[in-house]
């Protein structure tokens, strides 16, 4: 039973939903082969050379205590970042991307903005199960290139999972 007030009409089902340009859906692509593309993708080759990535989490990455990666060498450290046992070392476990799979994909797009939030699940190299849900917000250049990627996710329960190895129930969106 709906609430009062509220009309539903079965032919209007669908009727709101987008409709994407044909630069909305290379941009859309574009995100999907960021996280889902096979081994051989060039990622950075997705950026543009002053694009800029803001990661919350200051402990991933080289330099540690970055949060803001400027240009593709750097985006490329923060990539590498993630999955270097060289953490270890440092009592930083990290995720093994050839393990990770996503669920609960939800793509937006307008004009040059493509939004992406997944819960994201993969094996660490420490052979735990990781769990958290992330949001990144993309803005594409006129060249249809990366040019801002905005990063955001539980930073809290990565820290305690991943830099503190904490056992913790897998984060939900």
């Amino acid at each position: 039973m709906l609430p009062p007030g509220i009309n539903f009409n079965p032919e209007r089902l669908g009727a709101d939903m987008p409709k994407y340009t044909d630069h909305e859906k290379r941009h859309m692509e574009t995100v999907r082969l960021i996280f889902e593309g096979p081994a051989e993708f060039d990622r950075l080759s997705a950026f543009a050379e002053d694009a800029v990535w803001w990661n919350g989490l200051p402990h991933i990455g080289n330099p540690p205590g970055t949060t803001e990666h400027r240009g593709k060498e750097a985006i490329g450290r923060l990539m590498a970042g993630s999955q270097d046992a060289g953490n270890l070392n440092r009592g930083i476990d990290a995720y093994d991307l050839t393990t990770t799979y996503f669920e609960d994909v939800l793509v937006l797009a307008d004009g040059n903005f493509v939004m992406r939030q997944h819960t994201q699940r993969s094996k660490t190299l420490r052979g735990r199960d990781y769990c958290n849900v992330y949001c990144f917000v993309f803005r594409f250049n006129e060249e249809h290139l990366i040019e801002t990627l905005t990063e955001h996710w539980n930073t809290w329960y990565a820290h305690k999972f991943l830099l503190e190895n904490w056992t913790l129930e897998p984060a939900h969106p």
